[in-house]
């Protein structure tokens, strides 16, 4: 769209600057209740909405849901969808039985010069990011520039406008970036205390095995001195069932024999009359 100015210079404000409504109801946008409930505590979606003004802020939060919040992903899609929106401004001639006839109107009145300047809006100086792209505008504005003057007042212009847009975009790289090495920071932070806690309940389970095994090792020792308790005991039990056979034995001959020896004490005596018999 084009419009014929006569006497005056304007439209640079609209081709290289918002308009003060322009401008609220681009805050407006961000500030929208719809956007409220899915931007608010995201820095990320925030930094992207920064990033791409023209984009739909829904636009913007659903391809980065899409991502699964991936940075990286979500800057390239949006960067080809931002790419593939830009519109080609429609520039008309400036001509016109209308717009000469008012030109000759006042340039009898004054000599100002009459030209013809196209409104583009903020939105799509923006989207403007492409090399190319800003030859063309150059191009284009130099073609419309009617003296010297007036060409280097718009090449100063758009070199101005061409300096606050790379600003604003590596200060808005620079944020994305402090914002994704920040999320990167809390996912190690938070992968550091998950291991810490897994270190410490491995080093529990040792200690717990370690206590373990040395009370298998003392319950062993006091096994094996029940098995030579036991053995000593058997040893002894099997001395004394010897004696008590033998002297059952004893008692049997002598009962075959017809000896008694019911009042003897003396053991020695008992035992050579015993082996005299046997003899």
């Amino acid at each position: 769209m084009s419009a014929g100015v006569c006497g005056k210079r304007v439209g640079f404000e609209e081709f290289f600057g918002s308009s003060p409504s322009a401008k609220r109801s681009r805050w407006s946008t961000f500030g929208s209740s719809e956007l409220g409930s899915g931007s608010e505590g995201n820095p990320v979606l925030d930094l992207l909405l920064q990033m791409f003004p023209a984009l739909d802020p829904e636009l913007v939060s659903t391809i980065v849901g899409n991502h699964n919040n991936m940075v990286d992903d979500a800057v390239e899609s949006l960067r080809q969808i931002s790419s593939s929106n830009v519109v080609e401004s429609n520039q008309s001639e400036c001509s016109g039985s209308s717009t000469v006839g008012n030109c000759d109107a006042v340039l009898a009145l004054s000599t100002a010069p009459c030209f013809c300047i196209s409104e583009k809006t903020s939105g799509d100086f923006d989207n403007t990011k492409v090399g190319s792209k800003w030859v063309d505008v150059f191009v284009e504005e130099m073609m419309k520039a009617v003296d010297l003057d007036d060409a280097r007042e718009r090449a100063a212009k758009i070199l101005e406008a061409f300096e606050q847009n790379m600003h604003s975009h590596s200060r808005a790289s620079e944020e994305l970036e402090h914002a994704s090495l920040k999320q990167h920071l809390q996912s190690l932070l938070n992968d550091n205390q998950i291991l810490k806690r897994a270190v410490a309940v491995q080093h529990e389970r040792i200690l717990e095995q370690e206590e373990k095994m040395r009370e298998a090792q003392s319950l062993k020792l006091v096994l094996n001195q029940c098995h030579e308790q036991i053995r000593g005991l058997e040893v002894l039990f099997f001395h004394q069932l010897d004696s008590v056979i033998l002297s059952f034995v004893f008692y049997i001959k002598c009962c075959l024999m017809g000896e008694f020896f019911v009042g003897a004490t003396d053991g020695s005596l008992c035992s050579l009359k015993i082996k005299r018999r046997l003899d």
